[in-house]
Order: C-alpha cells, then structure tokens, then sequence
C-alpha cells in the first residue's frame, strides 16, 4: 500500500532560524512559519486564523536556511510531518509537530526579503534547499 507523508505551508517566518548542533554532531535549524485564513462570517464580519507551523531543517538546506531565513520574510516549506515527544526544562512532557525538511524530497525558498529590506537592491530571494 502506498503511503504519504507530505506538508506545504507558505507563510511568513515568526523569528530568525536558529542553528544547533545535536549529541549526534549533526547541525540542525528550525523556525516557525505563521499561515493565516482570512473568510467572512455568516453575519458578513471578517475572520482569521493563524496557524504557526514549526520547521527542522537537516543535511543540505541547513547553511542556506540558517542565513536567508529571518523574521517576517516569506517562506514556501515542503517537507515530512514528525510528532516527537521530550520533556521541557521543567520535566514535562511536550509534544510537538514539526515539518521536517530531509534529503530531496524537503525545500525551503525564501520568496520575499524581510520587510524594510537592507536599501542595497539585494532582495535577499533564494533557494534555501
């Protein structure tokens, strides 16, 4: 049977990507990415709701994720989804769902600079994976 495993979000970035290396000395990087759905209710008044998405990154899009992605910049992420369980640094168990970007089948392209931009015409658009 065939199964599949695939997320897509594009979404604007909710900080800075954050680089760590784990006990295994693999480097990682991970982000949130913010996506919103806007509609009108049954009475006509605007509704939204944001979403926030956490991402890891692993192998080849580590570097290049780790310097184009930064706050409020738009990012399209293609990847696997992952539940995991840890424990806090008080002890308690977490649960988190994160799209993990691996390999060939994971991207991320940062589509947009981030706003206010660095004045130099480089708009800081790319491929990060």
């Amino acid at each position: 049977m065939l199964h599949v495993n695939r997320a897509t979000v594009l979404g604007y970035a909710g900080g800075d990507a954050k680089r760590r290396t784990m006990q295994s000395g693999e480097d990682t990087v991970s982000f949130s990415v913010a996506t919103t759905r806007r509609w009108k209710g049954d009475d006509g008044t605007p509704q939204e709701v944001t979403e926030w998405h956490r991402v890891a990154i692993f192998g080849g899009s580590v570097e290049p994720a780790s310097e184009m992605v930064r706050k409020g910049v738009l990012v399209l992420v293609e990847g696997r989804l992952r539940t995991r369980e840890f424990q806090d640094r008080e002890g308690k168990e977490r649960t988190v769902t994160e799209i993990v970007v691996a390999g060939p089948q994971g991207m991320v392209n940062v589509l947009s600079p981030k706003p206010g931009g660095n004045g130099t015409g480089d708009d800081g658009g790319g491929d990060a994976a």
